[in-house]
């Protein structure tokens, strides 16, 4: 039999209240609720935020990416957060609504669309590739990443040849499975980090996360069973 708890006098089976927390948090501190209203994806702090999965953003939310030189392969409202890094920032888009900065260029050639990156002389700390092509994208941004630096492959389980791609290059992949702002269903952004990738995230406490005191065990073993 299911164990029941009571809550404001009504009394509740005890999974029925655990999924009715996950959904408030979901819908209050992940910025869920906000973000279905307004269509635009933002954060807990009503921040504007790319469209990765929320534990992508939460990871990549807490490097500090100052005066990092980032490409996007697709502009949009992930321009606003990479801005918001105080980046060096660069891209291409198809669609002139969505040239959101100086340094977006308008490519609506899509034979052209993936060797624009080549345009700028320089190589880069991030390229995303989150634009209507993908899988071209994938030879000219293995070049112009820095050994220290990281693609981004967004929606990688729906562009499984393009991930298979970068798969074959010498990255380090960390795929980060979730859901994402406005979209119903689990996906996947991908990051391929570099070998000589260092960047460290300042803190691990996700969205809806709570700040706890530090437990008794993390620290050397003796001292944490009492012995001197």
């Amino acid at each position: 039999m299911s164990k029941t708890v009571e809550s404001g006098g009504v009394h509740l089976p005890i999974e029925e209240m655990q999924l009715a927390f996950l959904i408030h948090k979901l819908r209050n501190e992940f910025g869920y609720m906000e973000s279905s209203k307004t269509n635009i994806p933002k954060d807990n702090n009503n921040e504007i935020m790319p469209l990765y999965t929320y534990p992508c953003y939460e990871w990549i939310n807490s490097i500090d990416w100052s005066g990092a030189d980032v490409f996007e392969y697709g502009s949009g409202y992930s321009s606003y957060f990479w801005k918001r890094k105080e980046v060096n920032l660069y891209g291409v888009d198809d669609n002139d609504e969505w040239i959101t900065h100086e340094n977006v260029i308008l490519e609506k050639n899509l034979e052209k669309y993936p060797n624009i990156i080549n345009k700028i002389n320089k190589k880069f700390d991030v390229i995303i590739i989150d634009g209507v092509v993908r899988y071209d994208c994938v030879s000219f941004a293995v070049n112009k990443i820095k050994s220290s630096g990281m693609i981004i492959l967004d929606n990688s389980d729906w562009h499984k040849s393009t991930k298979e791609l970068l798969d074959k290059e010498n990255f380090i992949p960390i795929h980060f499975h979730g859901f994402k702002p406005i979209h119903v269903d689990s996906e996947t952004t991908s990051c391929y980090l570099g070998k000589d990738f260092n960047r460290k995230a300042k803190s691990i406490i996700p969205m809806g996360g709570t700040f706890r005191k530090q437990h008794n065990t993390d620290k050397p073993f003796k001292k944490s069973i009492g012995e001197k």
